[in-house]
């Protein structure tokens, strides 16, 4: 009785159902696919590369404005200490006139006689009329004798500035400077010159002048947090944020970043700061004056946001453009792999009639020609599969010197019809390079770097021979063990063969595959019959635990000299009163879809040719344990 191809495409149909179940839920088609795949392939870069790009130009524009503040409130603190130098200068010189005038002398002179009880010799000079036109922001200029100084400590002193302090009377903040007046001999102090000076006068002229954009400006303030001068800030206000001065009254000149602005926000800021030298070794000690630069952030970052801005929407017009490109690649470029699809899929389930004819000139048609092979081997195998069965069972029987000759049969039967039932798999093994061929072909279309191109065809190319050996290994795996000779083998490397095959159709979703490989020695054997004993043990073991979780444990070692294989499962086990009749010839607790009987008779047969042994351990709702050993041929 033969199986015709209707009947084939029945029975793997019913494998192939819930597969079927499966792409009807799917949301987008392939196209829709390609799509998306190339949109996030154009939209994960842009958007790295962005966030890089906007992330290392604030640093750098960070550093920039910080070093160019910096150096603008060195050259600040610059003038300011030059125009305190000039009035220094001026107040020197005429210090030197006092010095040459008689009545100034005859009266600080006549003032060191005096008592310690006697009034403090005090009087305005020089005259109105003599005091020099340039200095438009004097508010006063008076002698004192020597009496008339805070500190007698520092009257050996050249010059000094006491500091910024508020005008009682004028509520005008002023600064004060105290120039020595001495004897004729230059070398004795005998009074003081002390000139107030007006500061918004003295020094907004110089100030308020530095502006840059439309918040940035400089201040002078000090070390205290008083504001000495600012186009934005009272005179005589603070800075409150401990912080934020500290940092910027330091010794030497530099820039620093914030979150306070020093006028009252809590905004992030950059700030460029420089101290005064020439004033602070004037000024008394523990005080000191810095030059203050700042500029509000939202102006500083506002145009490399609106570059970012700028950048971003031709990075959504590019995507729009990459998005429509691919969508018509997708629909014109691709239609060879999905016919190659289609017609994976039919031989998938099971119509094995129509001969598979693509012709690209390509990788394409050559996976074409090997798809189409493998249709004719399985038509071919499928179609005699029971005769072969029936008519080896009966000669069996009938003559037993034609055993080992019907077992070969058997052996070659039942790989046949493996290949039958992993026939769904096989499609589905098939379409996942696909899926990768058609991404590839179509960024060839679209892309013009010649680079980017020659690495899509490798992708091709390397998802195409995938393909090709799937087929490949499918092909010789059905070929009959006759046709080849013994040679060494590795146990590794087939088991692995073996498990890539059961992978096909057989492996459940929920079942843990567990592979613990060392460096075994060789056996001598048949390739083919090899993997059948890994192929039929593993899919006994897969079939034990179907519809629950369980692990399949494949270990190889070596014990005694001989190589040592197990497969253990943790699926339902078999009764004790079953295991003397495993390796029985068409005994068999399966139902009559799911085998014939012949698995674990083929197996030791296989392995005692050999002059291997194969034992059985297994505990009902636990598991089974299959130990395979080998004589090896070579040592470690």
């Amino acid at each position: 009785m033969k199986m015709g191809d209707n009947d084939a495409g029945v029975a793997l149909n019913k494998a192939r159902g819930g597969m079927v179940m499966q792409s009807k839920k799917r949301r987008f088609g392939l196209s829709g696919k390609l799509v998306l795949a190339i949109l996030a392939v154009g939209a994960i870069p842009l958007v790295i590369s962005l966030s890089v790009a906007y992330y290392r130009g604030s640093n750098e524009l960070q550093n920039v404005i910080g070093a160019s503040f910096q150096a603008l409130a060195e050259g600040s603190a610059a003038k300011v200490d030059a125009e305190l130098q000039r009035i220094i200068t001026v107040d020197r010189i005429l210090a030197q006139q006092a010095e040459d005038d008689p009545k100034v002398r005859a009266e600080l002179l006549g003032d060191q006689s005096r008592g310690k009880n006697s009034p403090v010799v005090q009087f305005d000079w020089p005259p109105a009329a003599e005091t020099e036109p340039v200095i438009d922001a004097l508010k006063a200029s008076r002698v004192t004798g020597l009496e008339g100084v805070s500190s007698p400590s520092d009257e050996s002193a050249a010059a000094k500035v006491t500091g910024l302090y508020l005008d009682s009377a004028t509520q005008q903040h002023t600064l004060h400077i105290s120039t020595p007046i001495h004897d004729g001999k230059g070398t004795i102090p005998i009074g003081w010159l002390q000139r107030d000076y007006d500061v918004k006068k003295l020094f907004d002229p110089i100030i308020y002048p530095i502006r840059f954009g439309g918040t940035g400006h400089v201040m002078l303030i000090n070390n205290s947090g008083a504001i000495i001068s600012c186009p934005m800030l009272l005179t005589g206000s603070r800075i409150e944020d401990r912080t934020l001065l500290a940092s910027v009254t330091k010794n030497r000149a530099g820039w620093t970043t914030a979150e306070n602005d020093g006028h009252g926000r809590d905004v992030f800021s950059i700030a460029g700061y420089a101290p005064l030298a020439g004033v602070n070794a004037l000024l008394p000690p523990g005080e000191s004056w810095h030059m203050f630069v700042w500029q509000d952030s939202r102006e500083i970052f506002a145009p490399a946001k609106s570059l970012l801005i700028g950048v971003l929407l031709a990075g959504l017009l590019s995507l729009g453009l990459l998005a429509a490109l691919s969508y018509y690649a997708s629909s014109h470029i691709v239609k060879p792999i999905q016919r190659l699809r289609r017609e994976a899929s039919r031989i998938a389930g099971g119509d094995l009639s129509q001969p598979l004819a693509i012709h690209t000139g390509d990788e394409i048609e050559e996976l074409a020609g090997e798809l189409d092979e493998m249709r004719i081997q399985l038509r071919q195998h499928i179609s005699t599969l029971e005769d072969k069965v029936e008519e080896r069972t009966r000669e069996l029987k009938e003559n037993q010197a034609e055993k080992d000759r019907v077992t070969e049969q058997l052996i070659q039967a039942e790989k046949v019809a493996a290949i039958g039932t992993m026939a769904s798999g096989i499609g589905h093994e098939i379409n996942n390079p696909l899926y990768v061929i058609m991404g590839r072909a179509e960024a060839i279309r679209d892309e013009k770097d010649v680079s980017a191109c020659n690495e899509y065809a490798r992708d091709i190319i390397k998802q195409t021979k995938h393909i090709s050996a799937i087929v490949k290994n499918l092909s010789g795996y059905i070929r009959p063990a006759s046709q080849h000779e013994l040679e060494e083998i590795d146990v590794n490397e087939k088991l692995a063969e073996a498990l890539a095959m059961a992978k096909l159709s057989l492996l459940d979703d929920r079942i843990d595959i567990r592979q613990n490989f060392v460096p075994v020695p060789k056996i001598f054997a048949k390739h083919e019959e090899i993997q059948q004993v890994f192929f039929n043990v593993i899919r006994n073991g897969i079939q034990a635990m179907a519809g629950n979780k369980g692990i399949l444990e494949v270990t190889t070692t070596l014990e005694d000299n001989q190589v040592c294989i197990r497969i253990k499962d943790t699926g339902t086990g078999i009764l004790a009163e079953h295991l003397g009749k495993i390796f029985d010839p068409f005994f068999t607790t399966k139902g009559p879809d799911e085998g014939e009987g012949l698995g674990m008779f083929i197996v030791r047969k296989i392995v005692t040719k050999y002059n291997g042994s194969i034992t059985l351990e297994s505990q009902v709702d636990k598991g089974t344990t299959v130990t395979i050993r080998f004589p090896g041929v070579e040592p470690i």
